[in-house]
């Protein structure tokens, strides 16, 4: 009889400690699955609840781009992904490259549609991938900038065979694609040919992002569900929660670096960007913050500052 309250005792802690592994598979699953359906959803719908910036298909930038010739180029990673790339040539031959790099569940082209004439206008050349599991290239799972950013550093050395040692190159990242260019900015094997980058509403850590959802996007606490989703993670897609780092990249980056963070934005909440400037040690650095923009709405919010800040580091480093 004595026994019955330690087989209950165990029979429950059993029960949750499956309910727990349970819970963590699903929320791997959704945030870093390709093909998942609820937390897509969700988190599309967070991210723009404080704004509405939408720009129509007639806006003139984006029926310029529709209509502009654009190459095709692959690679193939250390994974055996085929990865694509695409490049808008500038009008008039130019060494200036811009690489693009687009965020979480968006697109090489979904991104940077907008904005790609105004580096154009600048007379530079606009380099635009999809990342890995994302628009036209292969794979499942998601990589939150660790496994971006060195898909990204193989297409610069790509880049300097195909157009010159000498060219000259722009990052340009937009929320999780602005945690890879400042992933790249921090890696020894970072080419001399990259001059700055922008880093638009990137986060300080995956980790730290995650957490920052489960919280204020789905009122869960991070321990267990994120503890047990990570064990899956590392299983599956060999690394850790904790290794995309960008706080730690900018701590050790070389290349200037503009950081842009709308003020309204709480899906990568603004002070991450207060974080990662404050730990930048780039020999130059500056910060935009963009009033009333939500997540990734910077540029469309307020182009003028956007536009003008990109030309101020463009006049210092590009020759």
């Amino acid at each position: 009889m004595k026994l019955k309250p330690l087989v209950r005792l165990a029979s429950a802690t059993a029960t949750a400690a499956a309910a727990s592994f349970g819970a963590g598979y699903l929320i791997f699953y959704e945030v870093m699955n390709r093909n998942a359906r609820i937390y897509p959803k969700i988190a599309s719908i967070a991210a723009k609840k404080l704004a509405d910036t939408s720009i129509p298909a007639t806006d003139p930038r984006i029926v310029w781009f529709e209509n502009q010739p654009i190459q095709e180029f692959e690679r193939i990673n250390s994974q055996n992904l085929r990865l694509k790339g695409h490049l808008i040539a500038a009008e008039k031959p130019s060494k200036v490259y811009v690489f693009c790099s687009h965020g979480y569940r968006s697109s090489g082209f979904g991104e940077y549609k907008v904005m790609t004439k105004f580096y154009h206008d600048l007379g530079y050349n606009v380099f635009i991938v999809d990342h890995q599991s994302h628009g036209g290239s292969d794979g499942n799972w998601i990589g939150f900038g660790e496994r971006e950013y060195k898909d990204c550093l193989l297409w610069l050395d790509w880049m300097k065979e195909k157009f010159g040692d000498d060219i000259q190159i722009i990052l340009q990242g937009i929320s999780m694609g602005s945690a890879t260019v400042m992933l790249m900015s921090g890696d020894d094997s970072l080419p001399d040919n990259v001059k700055f980058t922008v880093a638009d509403c990137g986060f300080t850590t995956c980790k730290a992002q995650f957490e920052h959802c489960l919280k204020s996007l789905m009122h869960i606490p991070k321990f267990p569900i994120l503890y047990t989703a990570d064990i899956f993670n590392r299983k599956i897609n060999g690394y850790d929660f904790a290794d995309p780092d960008p706080i730690n990249a900018v701590s050790k980056a070389k290349v200037p670096i503009l950081f842009i963070h709308g003020n309204s934005d709480t899906f990568v909440p603004t002070y991450m960007c207060h974080q990662l400037y404050a730990a930048c040690t780039s020999e130059y650095k500056d910060m935009l913050l963009v009033k009333g923009a939500a997540h990734a709405e910077s540029y469309k919010r307020d182009s003028a500052a956007y536009e003008a800040k990109v030309k101020e580091f463009a006049d210092k480093f590009i020759k």
